[in-house]
């Protein structure tokens, strides 16, 4: 019982941080075209964006694999 709840707590704080990892990634390659474009908030905005749609499709993906 208590080895499920420990695989169960793996699997939530994996999910946890692929989906920050993916939305911090979206938002420094953003950060980063912004300053090398001079266009403050378009591609930041566009990045974090982009960075949640990739996070969200992680988890799913790490989903699917889990049921198999």
């Amino acid at each position: 019982m208590k080895n499920d709840k420990n695989k169960q707590l793996r699997f939530m704080a994996a999910c946890g941080v692929e989906f920050v990892s993916a939305v911090m990634v979206g938002m420094g390659l953003g950060g980063w075209l912004d300053k090398y474009f001079h266009k403050f908030p378009i591609f930041l905005i566009i990045f974090f964006l982009l960075g949640c749609i990739s996070g969200y499709f992680n988890i799913i993906r790490h989903i699917n694999e889990t049921k198999k």
